[in-house]
């Protein structure tokens, strides 16, 4: 016997589709379940910080060796403080994870 969907979303065996009713893929289809995100782990967090913080170091490394390359000390100074300053984001940023009051 066909089984077929009520329109509350009971699966029900009938010989005939009755009126309102659908078949399971149909209302599969017209219902797709919802699936909410998973909160990341703390690893996870932790491994996009990391990520997002090496880039931008990164940056900042190509940015001081170019400007010492061409002697550009004033450049060079405000790269190195730019880097402090993106070594003291990080280290709030892994405590607030650790602590487990990040934003």
């Amino acid at each position: 016997m066909p089984k077929y969907v009520s329109p509350t979303g009971n699966i029900e065996v009938h010989d005939t589709k009755p009126e309102g009713y659908v078949a399971p893929d149909e209302w599969i289809a017209e219902h797709p379940p919802v699936i909410e995100p998973k909160e990341p782990t703390k690893e996870q967090k932790i491994a996009e910080l990391t990520a997002e913080y090496t880039q931008e170091k990164a940056n900042l490394c190509e940015a001081y060796t170019t400007a010492s390359m061409q002697g550009d000390t004033e450049t060079a100074e405000s790269v190195a403080a730019d880097m402090a300053d993106l070594d003291a984001w990080f280290d709030e940023e892994y405590q607030k994870i650790e602590e487990g009051s990040e934003a």
